[in-house]
């Protein structure tokens, strides 16, 4: 096996500066919708998924992939929204090997609550921190790397 080569101060500083980022501000969007809504950012993201799906509605191996989340622990998800009354779930007529997750009325009542909490927060933690020429760099950079990765 080959010894991988080291990374530059300038990779590390960037890779450890991002970890640390995406750490912080996940706890501070999540704590802000707990306290707020008392609501996940999981939760949140979930529920933002299903509202942007044709009919508000997704497989759910597709609310995985769009959440970067494994099919089995999706399953504990799709549960807390389900005791939530925020989702529920239907077996496909045809293919009852697939199961949908439908989100509904008080599932888009509480992302419509809890969506100025999560824009102001996002804001507030991250996008105030960028001009325009950053927010485009950033956004064409983790692009790239979405693409290598997905």
């Amino acid at each position: 096996m080959a010894t991988p080569r080291a990374l530059s101060a300038h990779h590390d500083a960037a890779w450890r500066t991002y970890l640390r980022s995406h750490a912080l501000l996940v706890r501070r969007l999540d704590a802000d919708l707990r306290a707020a809504h008392g609501m996940t950012l999981l939760t949140y993201d979930a529920l933002v998924q299903l509202s942007e799906a044709p009919g508000r509605r997704l497989r759910m191996k597709d609310l995985a992939a769009g959440l970067v989340y494994s099919a089995s622990g999706l399953t504990r998800i799709v549960d807390g929204l389900e005791r939530d009354g925020y989702a529920g779930r239907q077996v496909d007529q045809e293919d009852r090997r697939t199961t949908f997750v439908t989100l509904t009325p008080a599932g888009l009542a509480a992302l419509e609550a809890a969506w100025p909490t999560h824009v102001r927060g996002v804001r507030e933690h991250f996008a105030d921190h960028l001009d325009k020429a950053q927010a485009r760099t950033f956004a064409d950079v983790f692009r790239e790397i979405n693409s290598g990765l997905d």
